[in-house]
């Protein structure tokens, strides 16, 4: 399997990658206990640009076989993460690295230089917040301090000191811009500021629209409402008071005779009714039908009593005309009075005085 393994780098190493993948993936299969063979399947996949599937492969291999504590991994996984663009990522995990091997220079550096990356990308985006550009100040300026440090060192290291130092200028560079990246940032976030009050002011604005509209609607629901309420009690006023007649009716006057036996009693348009029927149980319709079936049988009660009346005043005034004609002649006036009337004061003590009300009018003798 060592064997398979060391012909899978040669093949590497002379340029044949498939070849070389195929190699590894067939030991890889053949076991399962060699991080070797997982490690270099991961540098074949970042050599032909499977970024995802070596950062799958560096992270399968680290929680396997070293629970996450092996530095040479996490700078391999690093670096995949850096090309693959993930720079917050690669970042993380350089701080983890740094936090298990702090002695470790190469480390530093790389985290410098992805400081300085970052910075660099924030300070170029016009669109960056002032929170971003202020940080991204910060990142350069320690990597600055990081660099200028490293290229420095006495000792032999793994990086270039060269390198350390151009990198150190660089961040210099950027800081001398880091005004103008500021002030331009701060303009751009309060310009952001006032577009953002503005759009709140016109929220509030539309929201307490909305809500007077929402008030005033209500209102005119309930007073709508209120109304119908007013109109339906008016209407069950009406109702109540529909049998109420505009006119009272004329009461039959009072003669000495006794009364007829087919005269009844007159019952004006405020008294009760003597019907004992209830309107309890019913409903609106139901009392009004029943209402204007009472109001029926009075009117034509009323219009039989005043046929009654009117039938004996008619036999009253017969009856008098009768009276009256029967008296006219049973006593009759004289014309003339006689000399034997005359001696005896004029008046006839045989003759039967002349009624009061009699028609012919007495008229006296002349000589």
């Amino acid at each position: 399997m060592y064997a398979a393994n060391g012909i899978g780098c040669v093949l590497a190493v002379k340029g044949h990658i498939r070849e070389a993948r195929d190699v590894f993936a067939q030991v890889r299969e053949a076991t399962a206990e060699m991080p070797d063979v997982w490690i270099n399947l991961a540098h074949i996949y970042i050599e032909q640009k499977q970024y995802v599937s070596a950062i799958q492969m560096y992270e399968n291999c680290l929680k396997k076989f070293y629970s996450y504590q092996n530095v040479e991994i996490l700078l391999y996984l690093a670096r995949a993460h850096f090309v693959y663009g993930k720079l917050e990522e690669t970042r993380r995990i350089l701080l983890q690295a740094r936090h298990m091997a702090p002695q470790d220079n190469l480390i530093l550096f790389n985290l410098s230089y992805v400081l300085r990356h970052l910075a660099t990308n924030t300070l170029r985006d016009e669109k960056s917040g002032l929170e971003e550009v202020v940080s991204a100040v910060r990142n350069l300026e320690l990597a600055q301090r990081f660099f200028t440090m490293l290229s420095k060192a006495t000792e032999r290291q793994k990086y270039d000191l060269n390198h350390a130092g151009a990198e150190a200028r660089q961040c210099t560079d950027l800081l001398s811009q880091a005004q103008y990246h500021v002030a331009r940032a701060r303009k751009l976030d309060d310009e952001q500021r006032a577009i953002r009050m503005q759009q709140e002011k016109a929220k509030q604005e539309l929201e307490n629209k909305r809500r007077e509209e929402g008030e005033l609607l209500r209102k005119q629901k309930e007073e709508k409402h209120q109304a119908m309420l007013a109109q339906r009690e008016v209407y069950r006023e009406k109702a109540k008071n529909i049998l109420i007649f505009n006119e009272e009716p004329e009461m039959p006057k009072i003669s000495k005779g006794r009364k007829k036996k087919d005269e009844e009693p007159l019952y004006s348009s405020g008294e009760a009714s003597s019907d004992p029927d209830k309107d309890d149980g019913l409903n609106d319709e139901e009392k009004e039908k029943k209402r204007k079936d009472k109001a029926d049988k009075r009117q034509k009660k009323k219009q039989a009593r005043e046929e009654k009346k009117k039938s004996r005043k008619e036999r009253e005034r017969k009856r008098i005309q009768a009276d009256r004609e029967e008296k006219s002649g049973k006593y009759t006036s004289k014309a003339f009075i006689s000399d034997s009337e005359s001696d005896n004061g004029g008046v006839d003590d045989s003759a039967e005085p002349v009624a009061k009300n009699s028609s012919s009018p007495v008229k006296a003798a002349s000589y």
